[in-house]
């Protein structure tokens, strides 16, 4: 006799797809900090504001970072007091990296006020970048392909499709989960789940192996759920209307099918004997 394997597979089920949810969204966060392209255009930014502010006062040596730099175009530096440090009044730039005295003004204003470091397009096509920061109070303007080839990313965003995707793997996992807990929540109270498909019944968190017999007959079983279904009516589900009736046979069966649907007698009982007529699946 084969006995049946009591298996929390609806549990496992559950928490399986609980942990893909939970990693797919904490992939989808990851992959937002970590491969934002502007995250690591801004880490540029912030070096390449300190290492010009070191030099402000030497404007050859700020017009060397600059010439190291292909995708460097120009920089303005304020001192503390607010005024132009680089490239102003008194100081040599390399004729490249001026900067007309309508623009200084213009970014003077701009960073005149309590603002954070920020990005912005500093021509009308998007080719040129401006990163502004507070302090040291520095702003750079960047060319836009060179930028992409130092760095090795498109400025553009970061990898929407990828983290779309996860994004959309996690909630659909999430919800699934939910649903699983309804439904076992549903069937907490031992009701009888057939899977005829899968040849195994449910009762709560027990799942059974069934034969194709133990399907057949507690398929009828369901349709007649209530009603008495006599012996000669189970005969003919189970074995066919060319067997043989043997009384023993269908008890024999039913007994084994009760062992396996309850194999340690902590469930309601599912099939009701009613003497002398047969047998009836209990609502």
């Amino acid at each position: 006799m084969k006995w049946p394997v009591v298996v929390h597979s609806d549990v496992m089920g559950r928490l399986w797809l609980l942990v893909i949810g939970c990693l797919c969204l904490l992939g989808a966060g990851g992959l937002w900090v970590t491969h934002d392209p502007w995250i690591q255009a801004t880490a540029k930014g912030m070096a390449d504001a300190r290492a010009l502010h070191d030099v402000q006062d030497r404007p050859d040596r700020v017009g060397f970072l600059l010439i190291q730099d292909p995708s460097l175009l120009k920089a303005v530096a304020w001192s503390t007091t607010g005024s132009v440090v680089y490239p102003g009044p008194g100081t040599y730039a390399p004729t490249r990296f001026e900067l007309p005295l309508d623009t200084l003004q213009d970014l003077t204003q701009l960073t005149a006020g309590d603002f954070q470091a920020s990005w912005s397009a500093y021509d009308r096509n998007g080719e040129e970048l401006l990163y502004c920061q507070p302090a040291p109070r520095l702003c750079l303007i960047y060319d836009r392909g060179a930028l992409q080839d130092v760095l090795q990313v498109s400025l553009t965003g970061p990898g929407w499709g990828t983290i779309g995707l996860l994004i959309g793997a996690g909630l659909v996992s999430l919800v699934l989960a939910w649903r699983y807990r309804v439904r076992d929540a549903d069937t907490a109270d031992d009701d009888l789940v057939l899977v005829p498909e899968h040849h195994s019944a449910r009762r709560g968190t027990l799942e059974v192996s069934l034969t194709p017999r133990d399907v057949r007959l507690l398929a009828f079983l369901q349709t007649k759920r209530g009603e008495v279904v006599t012996k000669d009516q189970l005969y003919d589900a189970g074995w066919g209307r060319d067997f043989m009736p043997n009384s023993r046979a269908l008890d024999q069966h039913i007994i084994n099918l009760r062992k396996k649907l309850d194999p340690d007698k902590s469930r309601p009982p599912v099939i009701e004997t009613v003497r002398g007529v047969g047998y009836r699946l209990v609502d």
